[in-house]
């Protein structure tokens, strides 16, 4: 059995967006410290681990689901 996985591959959607040019300088070297490949990865990661760890959005998010379930 492997020990490593790959990661399954998952349906992606392309974004065009405009970041100031000293935060994506230091996203870029972000990723180049935390081996991140592309700065997407970087992004993606960084949102997750947003999505996970604010309890106030979580709370809104599952009463927004109970709202539009009962509704």
């Amino acid at each position: 059995m492997a020990i490593i996985k790959p990661k399954p591959t998952v349906e992606r959607t392309q974004l065009r967006i405009s970041i100031d040019t000293q935060v994506i300088a230091e996203i870029e070297r972000y990723c180049e410290y935390a081996k991140f490949k592309k700065p997407d990865e970087f992004l993606e990661e960084a949102a997750l681990h947003i999505l996970a760890k604010d309890k106030d959005y979580r709370d809104w998010k599952e009463k927004a689901e109970k709202l539009t379930s009962n509704g």
